[in-house]
């Protein structure tokens, strides 16, 4: 029985190791030391994403080496509709943390040109002081795809 439950054992950790030997996971690790091969460069860079809560972000806003998709559409209708003043005030000046963040956010490969085409639309994405943020999104929307 003790046999039988060390060859599971080992077989388990060999199989798990391999899965993760080169990619530690998205973050301020993978971006400082993925790039290096070896246990103790994947070691670090697992810690370096742990202690900068990096990994969440990156997955959060797919960036620092993560390729999966960005969040979902209605996370990014509550940013927009919970910062609408904010963000207005980014788009009217083409820069600034909110316009990055919702740049992040639509996974947009052209951030400057997409900004420039914000800036550039602002009087028909924000139409009137009482739009409403279904309105300006749908609107953002459209410019993306």
């Amino acid at each position: 029985m003790k046999k039988i439950a060390a060859v599971v054992f080992a077989a388990a950790m060999a199989l798990s190791t391999s899965a993760f030997a080169t990619k530690v996971g998205p973050g301020l690790g993978y971006v400082i030391f993925g790039q290096k091969n070896g246990p103790m460069y994947d070691l670090i860079a697992a810690t370096t994403n742990g202690t900068f809560c990096s990994q969440f972000f990156a997955i959060t806003f797919g960036t620092s080496g993560y390729s999966g998709g960005f969040i979902g559409m209605e996370e990014t209708d509550k940013f927009i509709a919970d910062n609408m003043d904010a963000l207005a005030a980014d788009i009217a000046m083409g820069e600034g943390e909110y316009i990055d963040t919702l740049s992040a956010m639509l996974n947009v490969s052209d951030s400057a040109a997409f900004k420039s085409a914000l800036q550039a639309n602002f009087d028909n994405i924000f139409s009137s002081s009482e739009v409403s943020a279904e309105e300006v999104s749908s609107k953002i929307y459209s410019l993306v795809g």
